[in-house]
């Protein structure tokens, strides 16, 4: 942290913040493919739910949560 302050978020947080800017361009696809980017959406939302179950957490109600925020 001294020679470098960025920060980098974890927990999950990279991955939320993907698939919500995935899912908000999903909206502008015409026709079937943006079904496909909604999957990649859904993918990415995977690890922080597997986090959040693995902690102990109600991992549909705590990504929910993450959405909201």
């Amino acid at each position: 942290m001294v020679k470098n302050n960025n920060v980098v978020g974890g927990g999950g947080a990279t991955e939320m913040a993907c698939s919500i800017a995935v899912r908000d361009e999903a909206d502008k696809i015409p026709g079937v493919e943006q079904y496909a980017v909604r999957a990649f959406a859904d993918a990415l939302e995977e690890i922080p739910m597997t986090l959040a179950e693995n902690s102990g957490y109600n991992s549909i109600e705590y990504v929910s949560k993450l959405r909201e925020e």
